[in-house]
C-alpha cells in the first residue's frame, strides 16, 4: 500500500509541471462534455432539482480550484469524482 501511495504521488509530482495543460483539459471535458449530457439528462427525464443542486456543486467546486490555482493534489480526485458523479446522474436517469 506504501509503494501504490508513493507512486500516486511521484506521478502528481510529475503532472504538476503539465499543470496548465492538464487544467485545460479538465477544464474543456466538464464544461464542453460532461455538463450539458448532465444538464440534458436531467432535462430529458424531469430529474429531480437535488440532481440539478449536486451538478452545480460538483462543477463549481472543480471550477474554483482550477481558477485557484490548486495543485494537482487537489483538483485530479476532484475531477475525477465529479465526473463519476455526473456520469451516475446520466446513467440514472436513463435506467
Amino acid at each position: 500500500m506504501a509503494s501504490l501511495i508513493n507512486w500516486y504521488h511521484h506521478k502528481l509530482e510529475g503532472v504538476e509541471f503539465y499543470r496548465l495543460g492538464v487544467m485545460a483539459f479538465m477544464l474543456l471535458i466538464q464544461a464542453n462534455v460532461i455538463v450539458p449530457a448532465t444538464l440534458l439528462a436531467i432535462a430529458m427525464n424531469s430529474g429531480s432539482t437535488i440532481e440539478f443542486a449536486i451538478c452545480a456543486t460538483f462543477s463549481f467546486g472543480l471550477l474554483a480550484s482550477l481558477l485557484s490555482g490548486a495543485s494537482a493534489k487537489i483538483t485530479i480526485p476532484l475531477f475525477l469524482v465529479s465526473t463519476v458523479t455526473h456520469l451516475y446522474i446520466i446513467f440514472s436517469n436513463f435506467i
